[in-house]
């Protein structure tokens, strides 16, 4: 029964910490921009989104939480800048500040005096403070915060299902919509998240069951990052529903609004409080995780004592307040082509990393030659 209880916490773990700021947004765009073909879009999205996510989460724990070794299947230069690369575009430099930028957008309506300066400062703090102690991360997470989120977006999709939903008509091929959703998913930056994530999570479920062998850590490992992903794949339809079936209310909407834009119509004032909660848990809980695994990361990097964590994590979480400031547009300028050119390459290394444990020669050359046609791609 207990190990029941557990596979619960840390599958809901997993999905607060992969549902934060673009999960709010992106699957609302795409139902927004694929009109009556919206659960195409939703398809595509499911490829990149939660698909390919889940497989970033298996590849890790064949490796028995060790993302280094993944890596280093790309070679020994990418088993060092592969980490860093996909960890500062997760933390402080992507992931993080939109968390803040998004969870600001909720939280507007209700204070609207509150600058983004402000607000990104206090968010900083808090998320600090979470990030000191890894085990009551994963409690916090599992036990309050993401059951709350869950209820919180469960109740207002079947709200917005019920309700009128407003006429729209959207021109746009079938094809054009799987492809906006498939490309859209990008965006959402899991299958990054889900490498580091798996060996976060890994590492807690050998603490908890220090005398299981590595099958059964295995299958426990497998069963909460089902349960994470289930849940994930759920929130993301109705996301992309109401994107459909309210885009008239949001064609010139700032995307951080998007979605209280939405909820306002649906219930009315009362949305303003409901919906702020929601963001914010949403944004919280990813940021902290992200957070939490860029400082440590870099400590690794650099070598520095258990002692120094805290200076680094002030580090990170002072940057992220800085990006944050560019709000979310800004923020994803910027990060729109890096994954454009990253992503497929990582694809294909995942994807082969589970098909086979060896042919590394061939790792290497499908990495660096996809990862080179996507540069020729963009620039040319």
């Amino acid at each position: 029964m207990q190990r029941y209880s557990l596979i619960l916490i840390y599958g809901f773990a997993l999905f607060a910490m992969f549902f934060g700021s673009g999960n709010l947004v992106f699957p609302i765009k795409i139902g927004q921009i694929t009109g009556t073909y919206w659960f195409l879009g939703f398809i595509g999205l499911f490829i990149t989104g939660i698909i390919l996510p889940f497989l970033g989460l298996f590849v890790i724990k064949l490796h028995k939480g060790n993302y280094h070794s993944f890596f280093a299947e790309a070679g020994s230069v990418a088993k060092i800048l592969l980490p860093l690369f996909t960890l500062s575009l997760l933390g402080s430099f992507g992931v993080v500040p939109r968390c803040i930028t998004v969870a600001h957008g909720g939280m507007s309506y209700l204070m609207p005096q509150m600058s983004l300066i402000v607000f990104s400062i206090l968010f900083c703090i808090i998320t600090f403070f979470f990030c000191l102690k890894d085990q009551r991360m994963i409690n916090i997470l599992g036990k309050w915060m993401s059951p709350v989120l869950l209820i919180t977006l469960i109740v207002l999709i079947i709200t917005g299902i019920l309700h009128n939903p407003l006429p729209h008509i959207q021109d746009v091929k079938p094809t054009k919509a799987f492809y906006d959703g498939f490309l859209t998913g990008y965006q959402t930056m899991d299958l990054f998240a889900a490498f580091f994530f798996s060996a976060l999570t890994f590492a807690q479920i050998q603490k908890i069951m220090p005398n299981a062998t590595p099958i059964d850590t295995l299958k426990f490992a497998i069963k909460s990052s089902i349960l994470g992903a289930t849940l994930l794949a759920l929130i993301y339809l109705g996301f992309v529903f109401l994107g459909a079936h309210y885009a008239d209310l949001t064609t010139n909407v700032k995307p951080e609004f998007m979605l209280p834009t939405i909820a306002k119509h649906i219930m009315g004032d009362n949305a303003t409080l409901f919906i702020g909660i929601a963001m914010l848990f949403s944004c919280l809980t990813t940021a902290v995780a992200l957070n939490n695994i860029y400082a440590r990361y870099l400590c690794s990097l650099f070598k520095f004592q258990d002692n120094k964590f805290p200076l680094v994590l002030t580090g990170t979480t002072s940057v992220s307040f800085l990006i944050s400031l560019l709000d979310f547009r800004g923020i994803a300028a910027f990060l729109a082509p890096a994954l454009e050119i990253s992503y497929p390459g990582i694809i294909a290394l995942t994807i082969l990393g589970i098909v086979t444990r060896k042919q590394y020669q061939f790792k290497i050359y499908a990495f660096y030659g996809i990862s080179a046609i996507m540069i020729l791609k963009l620039f040319w």
